[in-house]
């Protein structure tokens, strides 16, 4: 095996032999271009038949370069099986036109990004909802509102009868607090009415537009806060004497 490596100036390739690396600390200077460079950088060991030397300048031959360094022989290019430094110098040049594609495609990975994680840049950076919701706007996407059930809890509950004149009409009213630091999704109230037994009788859902006033314009719970509700139902001829009442995202 023989050891060559290329100059990273004009890219010629040359044999070295141990002495020369180790003489200066790898530190050669190019018998073509006088470039000096560290022939440990692109080191390669290839095969003795790969390598054809060619003839040099004595010039090149008994040059000795004043601070030391070692000038090395130049040899011939290697054949197409073994050459690990075939690429033409034009080749290695680092072209700028790549830039263009890969910083839409940059950008293009950016935009999925921010449509998949809206909600959770909303909640993370409250600063760059006008930012979303122009770029909601734009996408005709909704930001939808986190619904973190775990930190949404009913702090009361009543079911009573509504009024002597109506039995059958019941009222239902509670209290559901946010205990996230940031707004949540409305969330919808599972009710089951219960026999003496607590076995189930019969079960109502009542969404934000049930439990709500008309005149409530309210699409979100504010984050740590709490929101007073009720809704009314009609049991009709049920004998329910007991109620569960739980908050449920469908």
């Amino acid at each position: 095996m023989t050891l060559v490596t290329r100059c990273p100036d004009c890219y010629a390739i040359f044999r070295l032999t141990g002495m020369q690396l180790h003489l200066c600390n790898g530190n050669v200077r190019c018998g073509q271009c006088r470039q000096v460079f560290n022939g440990f950088v692109a080191l390669v060991a290839v095969p003795e038949a790969c390598i054809q030397p060619v003839a040099i300048s004595a010039e090149s031959a008994l040059d000795r370069p004043e601070s030391g360094n070692v000038a090395v022989m130049p040899v011939a290019e290697l054949s197409s099986s073994a050459d690990h430094f075939g690429a033409q110098p034009s080749a290695w040049k680092t072209s700028r036109w790549w830039l263009i594609p890969n910083a839409l495609l940059l950008l293009l990975l950016l935009g999925q990004f921010v449509h998949a994680y809206r909600t959770e840049i909303f909640v993370a950076f409250p600063a760059f909802q006008p930012v979303l919701n122009g770029y909601c706007d734009l996408m005709q996407c909704e930001i939808d509102l986190p619904r973190h059930l775990h930190l949404l809890s009913l702090e009361s509950s009543d079911l009573r009868v509504s009024s002597s004149a109506e039995p059958d009409v019941v009222a239902l009213s509670a209290i559901i607090r946010n205990h996230a630091p940031f707004p949540q999704a409305l969330p919808v109230l599972f009710l089951t009415l219960t026999d003496s037994d607590e076995k189930p009788l019969a079960s109502r859902i009542f969404t934000a537009e049930d439990y709500l006033d008309s005149v409530t314009d309210q699409s979100a719970l504010d984050g740590d806060s709490e929101m007073q509700v009720q809704c009314f139902l009609n049991t009709g001829r049920l004998d329910a004497v007991g109620y569960k009442l739980e908050l449920i995202y469908p």
